[in-house]
């Protein structure tokens, strides 16, 4: 008897359990937190994400597993997919649900209330009570900004650069409070609008506590055994990526070189589909030093060592070719999934026709730290680049 009890409690939860989470998700008010407006992201989407908005606007849905419940529980990235025209999107929340919570948590203190206080009117507080003035909301209340790469650097001029154009964008009464919100929670939304130069997928807008950007397609994980001349296709790419976000006006340091952050579109083009961690550096700040900042793999052997204060503080610095070279393509690359690098397997004769081609990748990857010699990293990125478009010109994909 009890243990039909038992089994009759476990199948009650089970009923339960299936009832709501094997539902479909609706993208509502409840699933875009617009209670938290103004500290979300934005509303200029809403017309095309929020069931309860009756317009005329085609509306974006969630397709494959991403349209039901249950992906709540086990989606811990926030990261949904789903279709606008029929054309593939991706729906970011742009933080777990803890992270969230932190941010609101941290909002209530700033504007001296108790954790659970009504965040729409704190952030309104907060920013009332400085005028509206970001980078003096940014100095008075660190804390809300802690793990921000954004202001790492703190340099006026690339915060301006994004908020100037996030007004492009935004122009509603409200601005300043979804900014400062990206930037506290996540600024993924601020670069891929501020640097339309290819690299990033496009952003389509936000509404509430959710963004929605292009879908790109596979990521170099899963095209981790795809024919080689396509891989080294990627890899130069991604040289050309770390070339261009090492100079120019504004620097961007990528700390996260995973190889699921990069992604590859139906035309070959290699993107970063994670923008949240970067370091925006201004190199013309008064003061910075001049020489070139070496990063010399300092801190672990498997990961990404890195110092804010060096990045932060030079003109220029190597740091974009060590991720590359030494986070994906060397022999010893950091991914667990393709541990032995993204160009692993060469073919015959591209070994014999390219001896150093190899080699180069390790010098580009390879902390130097041990010895005298200031590595030449820069040269040998240029070198493989170089190495790489000869093989792919005689394959005719140069």
């Amino acid at each position: 008897m009890r243990r039909r009890k038992t089994w009759l409690v476990y199948g009650s939860l089970l009923l339960i359990l299936l009832i709501v989470f094997c539902w479909p998700q609706k993208l509502d008010d409840n699933f875009l937190e617009l209670s938290t407006c103004p500290a979300c992201y934005g509303q200029g989407l809403c017309p095309a994400v929020n069931e309860n908005e009756y317009t005329g606007t085609p509306k974006i849905n969630l397709v494959g597993f991403s349209k039901w419940k249950i992906m709540k529980l086990i989606n811990v990235k926030n990261v949904y997919y789903g279709q606008s025209n029929s054309m593939p999107v991706v729906l970011k929340k742009l933080a777990h649900d803890s992270e969230l919570h932190e941010y609101n948590t941290k909002l209530c203190k700033a504007n001296k209330e108790g954790d659970n206080c009504d965040v729409s009117l704190a952030i309104k507080s907060v920013l009332a009570r400085n005028s509206l003035n970001i980078a003096q909301v940014i100095n008075r209340y660190p804390h809300i900004f802690e793990t921000s790469e954004g202001v790492k650097c703190n340099h006026n001029r690339s915060l301006y650069n994004l908020y100037e154009n996030y007004m492009n964008i935004d122009s509603g009464p409200y601005q300043q409070h979804h900014f400062i919100t990206m930037l506290a929670v996540n600024m993924e939304p601020l670069i891929l609008n501020a640097f339309r130069d290819g690299w990033f997928p496009a952003l389509h807008g936000m509404c509430g506590r959710v963004m929605v950007e292009e879908y790109i397609g596979p990521t170099l994980t899963e095209l981790g055994h795809t024919p080689w001349h396509a891989r080294a296709d990627y890899a130069r790419q991604l040289i050309e990526m770390a070339q261009d976000f090492s100079s120019g006006k504004f620097l961007l340091y990528m700390t996260d070189v995973s190889l699921d952050n990069f992604a590859v579109n139906s035309n070959g083009k290699v993107k970063l589909i994670d923008a949240e961690n970067i370091v925006l550096v201004d190199p013309a700040v008064d003061g910075l030093d001049h020489s070139e900042h070496i990063n010399e793999g300092f801190g672990c052997r498997d990961c990404l060592s890195f110092s804010y204060e060096d990045l932060c503080g030079h003109v220029m610095a190597d740091h974009n070719f060590f991720a590359v070279c030494k986070g994906m393509l060397s022999s010893h690359a950091f991914s667990r999934d393709l541990p032995s690098g993204l160009l692993h397997d060469p073919p015959g004769w591209v070994r014999k026709e390219h001896p150093r081609l190899m080699s180069l990748i390790e010098e580009c990857a390879r902390p130097e730290s041990h010895t005298s010699i200031v590595p030449q990293r820069r040269q040998a990125a240029a070198a493989l680049h170089t190495q790489l478009m000869q093989v792919l010109h005689k394959l005719g994909r140069a």
